[in-house]
């Protein structure tokens, strides 16, 4: 799949035993977990070229105890040698995205993120999720790197919802 002209890899299609490991991930609380799931999408992709790995942030508010999207990019980069930090926050508050259908995924402000200073210019980026359903976050934050100066070269999930089968590049 490819989301505003960035790649996407994911591990497979929302679906059967990934989308079981996903939902152990986000609310069984095992952030071991979330690095092993990152280590095994870093075994599977090769690694980009790229210098840092940027997970989508949080949602202010999350009631999570750590983020989700954080464990897979330090699984991954253990694997493709890449440092993995926080870069981005929302912007404001608002409704957790898995509460929300499809059409009002898509309608994510612009702006809705912003850049924490002085951790995404000048560098190139790989943005990770744990699932892509829509991709409307990813690109969202896509733009957010472009507009502080950053270079996004890709984005990473555990899973994703194709738009078509045939579009996203998987390991199954």
């Amino acid at each position: 799949m490819e989301l505003d002209g960035l790649p996407l890899w994911s591990g497979g299609e929302h679906d059967g035993v990934l989308r079981e490991l996903v939902l152990a991930l986000k609310y069984g609380g095992d952030r071991a977990l979330g690095v092993a799931m990152g280590r095994a999408l870093g075994r599977v992709f090769p690694r980009p070229e790229a210098d840092l790995l940027v997970p989508v942030p949080l949602h202010r508010g999350s009631e999570r105890a750590y983020n989700q999207s954080l464990a897979l990019a330090e699984g991954a980069a253990k694997e493709w040698k890449l440092p993995a930090r926080e870069g981005l926050v929302w912007s404001e508050r608002r409704t957790e995205q898995t509460s929300l259908g499809r059409d009002e995924r898509k309608m994510l402000p612009r702006h809705v993120f912003s850049p924490m200073p002085g951790r995404v210019e000048g560098k190139r980026i790989v943005l990770v999720d744990d699932v892509a359903t829509t991709g409307t976050t990813l690109e969202r934050a896509a733009e957010t790197v472009r507009r502080a100066g950053g270079v996004p070269v890709l984005a990473l999930s555990w899973t994703c919802v194709p738009r078509t089968k045939e579009r996203v590049r998987s390991v199954r």
